[in-house]
């Protein structure tokens, strides 16, 4: 081999041993760092969990309870609702029966008063 082609095979050995020694440091440092965001995904993670669990079970309790009053409401309304058509049907039972009687008590009233025309009537021709 020529001394100039020997030259160049050495510099390009030592140029690429430089980078790939560079590489590798560069690959190490990320691998590092990797590391440490990962631990730190994980620390961040726990911190997250361990810190919306009192949370939920807060928010989890309060729905619990609006479900109750919810719940509580809709009982109630729908025994006020039996109650208002309860007195609603006593009272019109009792207005149809209000009526029926003062219907009763007014052909009664005429019949009366027809039968005692009736005997005016007799009583005046005699």
């Amino acid at each position: 081999m020529s001394p100039v082609l020997e030259c160049a095979v050495v510099i390009f050995i030592i140029v690429a041993t430089v980078v790939l020694v560079l590489l590798s440091v560069n690959a190490l440092k990320l691998l590092d760092e990797l590391t440490k965001t990962a631990v730190s995904i994980r620390e961040m993670s726990d911190l997250a969990r361990k810190e919306l669990e009192p949370a939920l079970k807060s928010v989890n309790g309060v729905l619990s309870a609006v479900n109750d009053v919810t719940s509580a409401t809709n009982r109630n309304f729908a025994l006020l609702k039996k109650i208002a058509a309860t007195v609603i049907g006593f009272s019109v039972m009792a207005v149809s029966k209000t009526v029926n009687k003062e219907n009763s008590f007014l052909s009664g009233l005429k019949s009366g008063f027809s039968i005692f025309r009736k005997k005016g009537d007799k009583n005046v021709s005699r």
